[in-house]
């Protein structure tokens, strides 16, 4: 399988959608995270719908797995089994398949740590993952704490994604892959016309999730003339929308 840096110098890549809503919509109201221990079938079948509608991306559902977050539920000293956990899933699902794997952090709920980084991020990455998915960041300076603790660990991509806000690039330094994810589709059009440089698109299906897989697949090609590479979806985005998407690419996910 070819480097991904190099596949988005060229052409694009089909990502994944939520994994939350999938995983709300099958019967998991606790921890989603936790899931991928207690529950590993549903989180397997998820990535394995994705996968068959053509993403080659997927992200680990480990959005919310940091001490922090994770304390809510009892499950803080859990951190390196959840997310080890989910990383292995996730590569049981692409192996053998053109597919990377992204292991996914978000923001951490309380004041920037970055012990909590470090030991959420360590565990995705000692469970093998691909590269590290920072997304749904909303304040830059954690962005960049989130991307600091990466770069000291692994020199593996990593994708810095914000959920609008400033988006300046000069603060991430060695983000290899920027974007922004969980807005809608034209807002997140208007974003990428005032940001050149940003690659990665994980537009959500609005509020209330009202958009259709043709719309949805509509704005993605209208990000890619935009200059998106790497497109997914987040909130609200299934596996038919990154299907009908794949298909109006013109992505054939058995490539490379």
């Amino acid at each position: 399988m070819r480097d991904l840096l190099e596949e988005l110098e060229t052409g694009v890549v089909p990502g994944d959608g939520a994994m939350g809503t999938a995983l709300l919509e099958a019967g998991v109201s606790q921890c989603l995270e936790e899931a991928c221990v207690s529950r590993p079938e549903i989180v397997r079948a998820i990535h394995g719908q994705y996968i068959e509608a053509g993403a080659r991306l997927i992200r680990t559902n480990t959005f919310g797995a940091n001490a922090a977050r994770l304390a809510r539920f009892g499950c803080e000293n859990r951190v390196n089994e959840i997310n080890w956990s989910a990383a292995q899933l996730a590569k049981d699902c692409a192996r053998g398949k053109p597919v990377y794997v992204a292991g996914s952090v978000g923001p951490l709920g309380v004041p920037p740590s970055g012990s909590l980084f470090k030991e959420q991020i360590g565990a995705l990455l000692d469970g093998g993952v691909d590269l590290i998915f920072l997304e749904t960041f909303t304040d830059i300076d954690e962005l960049a704490l989130a991307l600091y603790v990466k770069q000291s660990l692994h020199h593996c991509p990593v994708v810095c994604s914000l959920a609008g806000g400033a988006a300046d690039k000069a603060r991430l330094p060695g983000a290899d892959i920027l974007g922004f994810n969980c807005v809608g589709v034209d807002a997140m059009l208007q974003l990428f016309e005032k940001n050149a440089g940003f690659v990665s698109a994980f537009p959500n299906a609005g509020y209330p999730a009202t958009t259709t897989p043709e719309e949805f697949a509509r704005g993605a090609r209208e990000l890619v003339s935009h200059g998106a590479r790497l497109v997914g979806g987040c909130c609200g985005i299934g596996p038919r929308h990154i299907a009908a998407m794949v298909d109006a690419l013109g992505v054939l996910a058995g490539s490379n």
